[in-house]
């Protein structure tokens, strides 16, 4: 294979790469800054609202990371059948991931409106 062909298809698969991973890194990115944002503004105002802040945060974290990891098993299984060719099977499993998803965003909902204020 010559280099001249070699060179054109890691160009190929380095630009699939980049409109897959710059959405990602853009998401990351958002998510730090609301973050980053409510600190400096709720910074100003009091002690306590930069806590409740933080708090809600981290039920956020917890929450994106459930969702990451179900998205990450579901994209990897995904692949596998798509590559087998077998649709029925991802159609299956994405139904299967959306029950899933909603139940656990059902959870987090609830154990957010119903937890006592501290």
């Amino acid at each position: 294979m010559s280099a001249k062909i070699q060179n054109s298809r890691n160009a190929v698969f380095y630009r699939k790469l980049f409109s897959l991973v710059l959405p990602i890194a853009f998401q990351q990115f958002m998510l730090a800054a609301v973050s980053a944002s409510d600190a400096l503004m709720l910074g100003v105002i009091s002690q306590d609202a930069l806590s409740a802040v933080s708090l809600a945060g981290q039920i956020t974290f917890v929450f994106n990371l459930f969702m990451g990891g179900l998205t990450m098993g579901t994209s990897i299984l995904a692949a596998q059948y798509y590559g087998k060719g077998d649709k029925e099977s991802i159609e299956k499993i994405f139904g299967y991931v959306t029950r899933i998803s909603f139940l656990i965003s059902i959870v987090f909902f609830c154990a957010s409106l119903f937890a006592p204020p501290c």
